[in-house]
């Protein structure tokens, strides 16, 4: 089996820019591994915040001349940029692996961070699950971090036989999800770390508390706190309050 790869970088961000790239290959190569595949040809698209995508003209031409199969690297949005959605069905299409993004990963911020203390969704108008990240957009690093969450809904109430109304009635309650809880040990500056994960088909149900304690650079503690709503999410950073 003979496959295209289809990569993508971001030329305005490139600290994000290397580190995705080298993600894209590896994930590549986990997939042409998996299905005893080869590369024919690779194309690497500089993603502007334009449409237009050259590479993949020519990457869906040389497909369609070669009969190989166009394999896309990444969909997951790279630094500031947006999740890449293809509608391909006139050619083969496959899809390597994401990367897993465990609690703990630590990546540049994004260009366009804001200056302050965020939380990060990359790809916030995608459906599908997505890492959640503490982001530090500020010039100082940050230690001894604390992230508690707990989501709660009124959509779906339980019984609790342990609290009677006034008629004497079991009264109900509203459904919560487990608290987690996630220690960092630092967050340098202009830094991002996955804290959480999100998942909108089953989140967006809950309102998520999110409670974050640190020492920042002048020795001090803070707790910053952030909830995330029931609605769609309308912008990639969320942010965190005294």
């Amino acid at each position: 089996m003979k496959v295209i790869a289809y990569y993508r970088i971001r030329s305005s961000e490139p600290a994000y820019s290397d580190i995705a790239l080298q993600e894209q290959r590896e994930a590549v190569k986990t997939w042409i591994e998996a299905h005893q595949a080869a590369v024919q040809a690779e194309y690497i698209e500089p993603e502007t915040d334009g449409f237009a995508r050259p590479q993949l003209r020519q990457a869906m031409e040389d497909s369609k001349q070669s009969g190989a199969t166009l394999l896309i690297a990444r969909t997951e949005a790279i630094g500031s940029g947006s999740e890449f959605s293809p509608r391909i069905s006139s050619i083969p299409v496959a899809f390597a692996p994401e990367p897993s993004r465990e609690r703990g990963y630590v990546t540049p911020a994004p260009e366009k961070a804001p200056a302050s203390l965020t939380l990060y969704f990359p790809d916030f108008r995608s459906p599908k699950t997505m890492p959640v990240y503490l982001c530090n957009g500020t010039d100082a690093a940050i230690r001894t971090i604390t992230v508690r969450t707990i989501g709660l809904t009124s959509k779906f109430i339980t019984p609790n036989p342990t609290i009677a109304d006034e008629t004497g009635s079991a009264s109900e309650q509203p459904l919560s999800t487990t608290p987690t809880a996630f220690s960092l040990d630092r967050l340098d500056a202009r830094c991002a770390a996955v804290i959480d994960r999100y998942n909108p088909m089953f989140d967006s149900d809950f309102v998520t508390a999110f409670e974050i304690t640190l020492i920042d650079q002048y020795e001090q503690a803070q707790r910053l706190t952030a909830l995330l709503g029931a609605a769609p999410l309308s912008s990639a950073y969320l942010n965190l309050k005294k």
